[in-house]
């Protein structure tokens, strides 16, 4: 005789890029193996891949493809998916971000997830370069962060992620967007300091999944704060 099965609960959020609610549920036993056995690894890439699988496998809307979601709704989607399946409070003890004389206290500090936002997403996602010619950028996604995290210099991979994340090239009579991956590079080397410098700054302002720690040491009374940033900042305290 088969045994009963357990019914999970399902739960909705919003995919912060685009405004879409969607369905999940908590992760599973067998899926929150999958994350610590990454977490001890302290691979960056295998956390990336780890979590993928398991927001595939939780996510109950369909057509809702993680490999093309900004690098911020994957963040954003995780920590809702960990608040549900452990708790929707993370507990730290901190002590001072820089030495302080005669004080190693240690702060015990609560954090809800819902206090934690994806801020400032900017959905103008056309550029233009000259009278005539622009752009169409999108923000990286995490299958571009999974392809070039391998056999790319880390001196060159922002500017390759820049290139794989320009959809298309257009002008007052045509639109561009049949190139390749090194024909993006070369004519993005092809621009001017200012041409270069409005593209870049779309990839600088990146949104991420960030929370200002603060707090008062109740020992000596000094206040102190720190970033918790990206996903493998909120990986640390799992």
């Amino acid at each position: 005789m088969a045994l009963p099965r357990i019914a999970t609960p399902t739960f909705r959020t919003v995919i912060p890029s685009t405004g879409k609610e969607i369905e999940y549920r908590p992760f599973l036993v067998k899926e929150e193996k999958m994350l610590l056995m990454a977490l001890e690894g302290q691979d960056a890439k295998e956390m990336s891949l780890a979590t993928k699988k398991i927001l595939e496998a939780c996510i109950m809307t369909p057509d809702v493809n993680i490999d093309k979601l900004a690098t911020f709704d994957v963040e954003h989607l995780f920590l809702q998916l960990r608040g549900k399946s452990i708790s929707e409070v993370i507990e730290l003890r901190v002590g001072h971000t820089e030495l302080v004389e005669g004080c190693d206290h240690k702060t015990d500090i609560s954090i809800n997830i819902d206090d934690v936002k994806v801020e400032n997403i900017n959905r103008n996602n056309k550029i233009m370069l000259t009278d005539t010619i622009g752009v169409v950028v999108r923000y990286p996604s995490m299958q571009d962060v999974l392809m070039l995290s391998g056999g790319v210099d880390d001196k060159d991979i922002a500017f390759s992620v820049m290139a794989a994340c320009i959809d298309m090239v257009y002008d007052n009579d045509n639109v561009y967007d049949d190139f390749s991956h090194e024909e993006m590079k070369a004519w993005l080397e092809g621009l001017n300091q200012k041409q270069f410098d409005k593209v870049s700054k779309f990839f600088d302002d990146i949104p991420k999944l960030r929370y200002d720690v603060k707090w008062t040491c109740k020992k000596c009374k000094q206040e102190d704060h720190f970033m918790l940033e990206g996903l493998q900042s909120f990986f640390t305290y799992l």
